[in-house]
């Protein structure tokens, strides 16, 4: 007990960088006063306990069990709030999946069907209603998964988040390019007409993305 209490007064002594002469003098006591308690020989006077824990800042109950209470509810309380922001951050991962991943079903098909039947561009309000849906799918899925990504800086450092993130963003990209891809197709077939074009030009773009995704990554692997 005296010596948590002692080692307690010396830690916030230090802290503050107050020799034990200066608290001695605040006090009225002696130096060899302030070491003895220090040194856990012996304890403060109760009535001097008041006066040494409003010097410190801290309270008499703080002072008696040796640590400051409220250090270890902070640390609780940022522990929750670490747990908490983590959780969301893997949750809105999963919604963006689902969202990513319906776009691209949708989207894909949707395109796909209509380059395959249809001559026209948007020949009819269907295509349009579901290219809409998709490219809001893949958008909102994209944005919730930034968005849950940066309020990480909160916890972590750029370091930590990037090795969170960046797996994580390429299945969302890939995800996305689906819809992406088709769309173009479509553009293509309707001023082109020429399907081997079409493919080409989609090989080619698959390609240089799938190219530039593993470039992206191990960039980002390597600095993080």
């Amino acid at each position: 007990m005296n010596s948590n209490i002692g080692a307690f007064i010396a830690k916030l002594r230090r802290e503050q960088g107050i020799t034990q002469s200066a608290l001695a003098d605040k006090l009225n006591i002696s130096n060899r006063t302030v070491s003895k308690w220090e040194n856990g020989d012996g304890l403060p006077d109760i009535s001097l306990l008041p006066e040494i824990a409003r010097i410190f800042g801290v309270s008499v109950d703080e002072l008696l069990s040796g640590e400051k209470k409220e250090e270890k509810a902070i640390r609780v309380e940022e522990v929750a709030n670490e747990n908490n922001l983590l959780n969301i951050f893997h949750i809105c991962f999963i919604i963006s999946v689902f969202a990513c991943a319906f776009g691209a079903l949708l989207g894909g098909f949707n395109e796909v069907y209509c380059t395959v039947t249809f001559i026209t561009l948007f020949y009819t309000h269907w295509e349009i209603i579901f290219a809409a849906v998709s490219f809001v799918a893949v958008v909102f899925g994209n944005l919730l998964f930034y968005i849950s990504a940066v309020r990480l800086n909160v916890i972590y450092d750029k370091n930590k988040i990037i090795s969170l993130v960046y797996k994580k963003a390429i299945v969302l990209f890939m995800l996305s390019y689906v819809f992406i891809s088709t769309f173009l197709v479509r553009i293509i077939d309707h001023y082109l007409r020429n399907k081997t074009a079409e493919f080409t030009a989609l090989a080619i773009a698959t390609l240089i993305v799938i190219a530039l995704c593993f470039l992206i990554a191990g960039k980002i692997k390597k600095d993080s």
